[in-house]
């Protein structure tokens, strides 16, 4: 299964010495840490070092991972139900932000709408490699990034994901259900659970599911997002296409259409992607 390069790190002269081979950015990961705690990109040697020592302080007793960051990807994740090693439910849906932006910030769209056929078969496949290899019975969480003709595993969860009851209401049927029958052994045949086969589904609607955020009541709060979570909740709409369903997700976290026209200013090295 394909990956973005990484190493696990026993001292910072081994990181220093990663990040002049891969480049910067690199993303530092510490290990056994919930909604991306201490998880950071960093882009100089200063910057690493100084994340490194963070990282460090949160997981004292369990190895930081250190990972090329790769820029302008999209994020695409897998949720799904594993029985024996075989995937017995599916779900595949994309991220609007580019990696980066942690997926509890990230506003999701299942099912995926540009996403091609050939990313989608490669995020199939590597999924069924991953939970055959891992023999997982019971939930999974896989996230991915792709650009150009790499789709590369960045995480695998063996657990249930935030995403769980969106996909669940969104694909009409109950994804905690069959991950808890899988684990004692009951049948699911009665589910008409969706699986790796499975397209276009929900046919005749998207769901979109768009975070919320609190930094309006946190004073000297930074709205910048980034890998490491920051939303407070999070609301899913469904729509007739991905821009209906957006706008109502929009509207249903509190935002507030603009009136007056606005300034869109974008960085340097970003505004190919833009224009």
């Amino acid at each position: 299964v394909q990956q973005p390069r990484w190493v696990e790190l026993t001292s910072t002269e081994l990181a220093l010495k990663f990040a002049e081979e891969v480049g910067y950015p690199v993303l530092v990961r510490p290990s056994y840490v919930l909604s991306g705690a201490a998880m950071n990109v960093a882009f100089s040697d200063k910057q690493l070092q100084a994340f490194l020592t963070e990282a460090a302080s949160v997981s004292k007793e369990h190895p930081v991972v250190l990972s090329d960051f790769i820029e302008g990807a999209n994020e695409i994740e897998f949720d799904g139900v594993g029985k024996n090693g075989e995937i017995i439910a599916a779900a595949i849906h994309e991220h609007i932000e580019f990696a980066g932006v942690h997926s509890g910030d990230a506003t999701l769209v299942l099912p995926p709408q540009t996403l091609s056929a050939y990313t989608m078969h490669r995020v199939r496949d590597a999924a069924k490699k991953i939970v055959k290899r891992l023999n997982i019975t019971g939930p999974v969480n896989i996230q991915f990034v792709a650009k150009g003709t790499d789709v590369m595993c960045i995480e695998t969860n063996v657990r249930a994901s935030r995403s769980f009851p969106f996909v669940s209401k969104t694909m009409g049927v109950d994804f905690i259900e069959a991950a808890t029958r899988a684990m004692v052994d009951d049948d699911t045949s009665d589910m008409n659970l969706p699986t790796l086969e499975t397209r276009n589904r929900p046919s005749n609607y998207v769901g979109i599911k768009a975070p919320m955020f609190s930094f309006s009541r946190l004073r000297g709060s930074d709205p910048v997002l980034g890998v490491e979570m920051a939303s407070t909740g999070e609301v899913a709409c469904f729509g007739a296409t991905r821009e209906e369903a957006f706008l109502k997700a929009l509207l249903s976290t509190g935002f507030k259409m603009p009136k007056k026209n606005i300034m869109v200013s974008v960085q340097a090295t970003l505004q190919d992607e833009f224009t």
